[in-house]
């Protein structure tokens, strides 16, 4: 799939990973992208930034809480048909890390990556006069490994990575032809992993054990991931997961699938 001529939506867009996705997908050729957030706008430097990467692109934004469904509902069914027609890609880049209020936690980075991608894809699959397209939602290698410095926060990226691949099968795909592929980034330089050694820990005795494991881990900067997932919707399988950490992208493999075998 290329990216020329398509739109974008990409929650969690204004910073991180989002942000550098979006500065990816401008490169690349994509005609208009959405981007949604929880501050009121984008910069002035922001949209500068971006429009420096493509400035031929028509770039939006749309304040959205992600785990508030009546926000998600107005930035993809009235917002996003109005600005950009119909949806090529989406991007779930939304997440927080919040041990210290796990229902917020799970709200965020769970729930609302699964409404967003459940409503993004009733306005994709084909079966509903959609066009298809794919949906790549980001996870954390804690959603692959135990993580037991934020265990909320963990489950959340198991969450995803579950989710993703259920969806992503082929009885799925075939009725959509929505294609869905999951990103586990490691160490990555955002707001989220500067303030987790010093963040409220799920046992705060595990402080400096925590503040040891980001000195191990080998940074990257979120442009990696950002061209990780620029990587994976051009090349990646539907229902892949795919490492991106330390600068390197790498798909996981998995064993067959033993339910659908039986069928």
């Amino acid at each position: 799939m290329s990216l020329k001529g398509k739109t974008a939506i990409i929650t969690g867009g204004a910073s991180g990973i989002g942000f550098a996705t979006a500065e990816e997908f401008l490169k690349n050729g994509i005609s208009k992208i959405l981007i949604l957030d929880l501050c009121e706008n984008l910069s002035d430097d922001q949209e500068t930034q971006l429009k420096a990467c493509n400035p031929n692109s028509s770039i939006f934004y749309s304040k959205c809480d992600v785990s508030v469904k009546s926000n998600v509902a107005k930035s993809f069914r009235q917002d996003a048909v109005k600005w950009l027609g119909s949806i090529d890609i989406l991007v779930n880049s939304a997440g927080i890390l919040n041990e210290s209020d796990p229902a917020r936690c799970v709200t965020v980075n769970l729930i609302g990556l699964i409404d967003c991608t459940l409503t993004a894809m009733d306005l994709m699959s084909g079966d509903k006069d959609g066009k298809g397209g794919v949906i790549v939602n980001i996870s954390s290698i804690a959603g692959l490994e135990p993580m037991p410095f934020w265990v909320t926060y963990s489950a959340t990226k198991f969450g995803i990575v579950g989710f993703t691949r259920s969806l992503g099968q082929e009885m799925i795909y075939n009725k959509t032809g929505v294609k869905l592929m999951t990103i586990c980034p490691g160490a990555t330089e955002t707001a989220i992993y500067n303030t987790a050694g010093t963040s409220i820990l799920t046992f705060p005795w595990m402080f400096s054990y925590g503040d040891q494991l980001c000195q191990v881990f080998k940074t990257q900067k979120p442009e990696a991931v950002g061209k990780a997932v620029v990587k994976i919707i051009t090349e990646g399988d539907n229902g892949s997961v795919w490492i991106a950490s330390e600068d390197q992208i790498i798909p996981m493999t998995f064993q067959p699938n033993k339910f659908l075998a039986k069928m």
